[in-house]
């Protein structure tokens, strides 16, 4: 920083003089302030540190100037310069005009480029104290869940034969072992095993996977190993169901079930909002009455049907096995999801323009491409889904997997007749609307 001596007016030849004369101090005080924005290549030779929010002027900083960036416009997809706008003016005094005595240079954003403009990528936004405190704040968190990644990629994989009891219940420590001919689990003595943490502080999950992917799992707590010798199968990984649609038709893929597991078809029902009560074997103070309800849709089992059980992990198509009733629905045993939902959406007698109309099951409203009323609209669907579960010995639901929904759909669409007609000179095809069903997954 430079020195000017404001109080020492003494000439070299020892006389008083009249230094500083004003104009050559104001010009030394501007150089010395020019001089300070040069620290601000502390955070680079082009960002923004403050915004334009359409009402408040933003600040930016360009090759060692400071610039007020004009309010307006603001930053968006559309700005690409940032553009300096540089202006002069006169001053009068004691009758002289001094020209350009003033020079005022702002910066603005903008969409288009000018004399003097800076590409916008080549700005960088600097962020405010408190947003670097609370990212500060963040740190640790963002640091543990990293090395928590790292740790995973470097976990050792081992390989143990001859694994025993006593050897698997001091196996504390986070690993990926492959185990052959070591102690029995669930009758397996080639398996997979990961040790994991679980919890608090000493708690530790094995998880034993065998060879046709069932995974048997066990808990170690501060006061030791919960039961004794006590796997417990995975229930969740062997009832999740797959699914995808190709080219309309249904596939479906699981993983190993056990023997007593069902895959069935389910769909959305409507429960009424009243309470069927007052009948002939009903209390005497319930006697023709009627209670209220909260209504809901809930997944039933739809016909009875059940699907065949295709190979672990791979694709198929599913077709029914068993139904309900049947004798009543004897015709969809053999048939795929396609021919399975058919019976949900019925076709109805065509309305009095000759337009078709259906209805779907759990729909008031009718499904025609004829005129939009309060009772139709252009389309509609079904809610179905898939899902595994196995049955106590008494027939009831002892546990289910996850409802694999699908929507089962019907629209209409314009088609050409291959038909064309003569309208005012003009030739034009003839269309018409045709409904088709699908199914979407959900």
């Amino acid at each position: 920083m430079q020195k000017a001596n404001y109080l020492n007016t003494r000439t070299a030849s020892g006389n008083s003089g009249k230094y500083p004369l004003s104009t050559q101090t104001l010009d030394f005080i501007q150089q010395q302030i020019m001089l300070l924005q040069q620290l601000g290549y502390i955070g680079g030779s082009k960002y923004i540190l403050r915004q334009p929010d359409g009402k408040n002027a933003g600040l930016c900083y360009i090759d060692g100037e400071f610039y007020t960036l004009s309010a307006k416009p603001v930053m968006s997809d559309a700005i690409k310069f940032v553009c300096i706008v540089t202006k002069t003016e006169n001053i009068k005094a004691d009758g002289e005009t001094y020209t350009e005595a003033r020079t005022y240079k702002t910066a603005a954003l903008s969409s288009t480029s000018s004399s003097t403009c800076f590409p916008i990528d080549k700005f960088s936004v600097l962020v405010s104290n408190s947003a670097l405190a609370e990212q500060v704040k963040q740190a640790p968190q963002v640091v543990l869940e990293y090395l928590k990644d790292v740790l995973a990629e470097k976990m050792p994989m081992l390989a143990k034969s001859g694994l025993t009891r006593a050897q698997l219940d001091t196996l504390l420590t986070p690993c990926v072992m492959t185990c052959t001919n070591s102690v029995a689990i669930a009758g397996q003595t080639n398996y997979g095993l990961t040790v994991m943490p679980a919890g608090a502080a000493g708690c530790v999950m094995q998880t034993a996977i065998m060879g046709d992917g069932t995974k048997f799992t066990r808990v170690r707590t501060a006061q030791g190993w919960a039961g004794d010798w006590a796997w417990h199968r995975t229930e969740r990984d062997m009832y999740t169901i797959e699914m995808r649609i190709v080219r309309g038709v249904v596939h479906i893929r699981h993983g190993e079930l056990p023997a007593d597991a069902k895959i069935i078809v389910v769909r959305k029902k409507r429960r009424s909002a009243w309470r069927s009560t007052g009948g002939a074997k009903s209390y005497t103070h319930n006697k023709g009455k009627r209670i209220k309800r909260a209504p809901k849709r809930a997944w039933v089992h739809y016909k009875g049907i059940v699907l065949n059980n295709g190979k672990a992990d791979e694709w198929y198509v599913p077709h029914c096995i068993a139904v309900a009733n049947s004798k009543a629905d004897a015709d969809l045993l053999s048939k795929e999801m396609g021919g399975l939902c058919g019976p949900l959406i019925k076709q109805l007698p065509n309305d009095s323009d000759g337009n078709e109309v259906y209805s779907v099951s759990g729909v008031r409203k009718r499904v025609t491409a004829g005129k939009r009323t309060a009772k139709s609209k252009a389309s509609g669907y079904v809610e179905i889904g898939i899902q595994v579960v196995r049955n106590d010995a008494d027939g009831t639901r002892m546990v289910g997997g996850e409802v694999a929904r699908l929507k089962y759909r019907i629209q209409n669409k314009r088609v050409n007749t291959g038909k064309k007609v003569l309208i005012s000179g003009i030739t034009r095809k003839v269309y018409k609307r045709v409904f088709y069903r699908s199914f979407s997954m959900r």
